[in-house]
């Protein structure tokens, strides 16, 4: 009888000795991951406003609080936040605050605002999370933001799918294209600026000419194909065709230019490092700040977008 419930009191301690209570980890790595982003990466001095958005990646049970860090070359007199912090409500999976630019008459230049996740309440940031945003002085002349966002340069030749332009023709030269974004706060007069690729622009032969009147709005995008009869909305987006009928993309190995009219090279992007023969175009993801990437893996089934953001959603 004594060993018995010796061997009992023995097993009771082992069983009982094993059992631990859940660790919670502060940050909350048993939580949702949190994302940042923002709808603007440029806003004016003249009470420009950016919407900055914190998005979990799954909702939670309880309040989700992300508290942010702001640097950046701009001072807290430059703008304001709406909150220093986000807190996404118990089921929801996102929230955000704004950032307004504050007028003044200096002579500053254009300032960034930096904005960072620091601590996350119930939650834990998806890694390390940054945005930058520039407040563009509007007292100074401004410098063009003109970006690449989207480039086909080799259409796929598989019945129509590689019919880019959407006029009914599968056609090499004619479905090329590249998508460019305007990224600032104010309008751009693109007018005369050029296209070159690599022979074009040792021998300064452009394979585009933008014609007079091009203004590219605030946040707008200018598409250019190589020809044929682009057909549809294409996202609002200014459509083109090349000046010349063909833009002229080597897939094997180019460099695209774009020159403004005083001769400086805006931007370059050299297709050698991607010349896989895709099938389908190089896409910034997330758009506007993101790496090159083939479009079909940030949109599965999708083989471009021209005019369009990768989801088809208009600038």
């Amino acid at each position: 009888m004594l060993k018995s419930f010796y061997t009992l009191f023995v097993l009771s301690f082992l069983f009982f000795s094993c059992e631990t209570d859940d660790v919670v980890i502060p940050g909350g790595e048993d939580g949702p991951t949190v994302s940042l982003s923002s709808n603007q990466v440029n806003i004016s001095e003249n009470s420009g406003v950016a919407t900055i958005t914190a998005t979990l990646s799954a909702s939670h049970s309880q309040d989700v609080v992300v508290n942010l860090s702001f640097a950046g070359t701009a001072s807290n007199t430059d703008y304001a936040e709406s909150a220093s912090n986000i807190t996404v409500p118990a089921g929801s999976i996102s929230a955000g605050i704004t950032v307004t630019a504050v007028q003044d008459d200096l002579e500053e230049g254009n300032e960034s605002v930096v904005i960072t996740i620091g601590t996350v309440q119930n939650g834990s940031a998806n890694g390390f999370q940054q945005i930058t945003i520039t407040i563009e002085d509007d007292d100074v002349a401004q410098i063009a933001q003109i970006i690449l966002n989207e480039i086909l340069y080799d259409p796929s030749n598989s019945g129509l799918a590689g019919d880019s332009n959407n006029d009914g023709v599968y056609a090499q030269a004619d479905d090329e294209f590249i998508e460019l974004v305007n990224l600032s706060s104010l309008e751009l007069d693109m007018s005369g600026y050029k296209i070159f690729d690599t022979s074009g622009f040792s021998s300064n032969t452009p394979r585009h000419l933008i014609p007079s009147n091009t203004i590219v709005p605030a946040g707008g995008a200018l598409v250019i194909f190589g020809g044929g009869n682009p057909t549809g909305s294409f996202g609002g987006a200014i459509v083109q065709t090349s000046s010349t009928g063909d833009l002229n993309f080597q897939n094997d190995g180019d460099i695209l230019y774009l020159v403004d009219t005083e001769g400086n090279t805006i931007l370059s992007f050299d297709i050698e490092p991607l010349s896989n023969n895709p099938n389908e175009s190089y896409t910034r993801n997330p758009d506007l700040t993101g790496d090159f990437v083939q479009h079909a893996s940030a949109e599965s089934g999708v083989l471009f977008s021209p005019g369009t953001k990768i989801d088809g959603s208009p600038f």
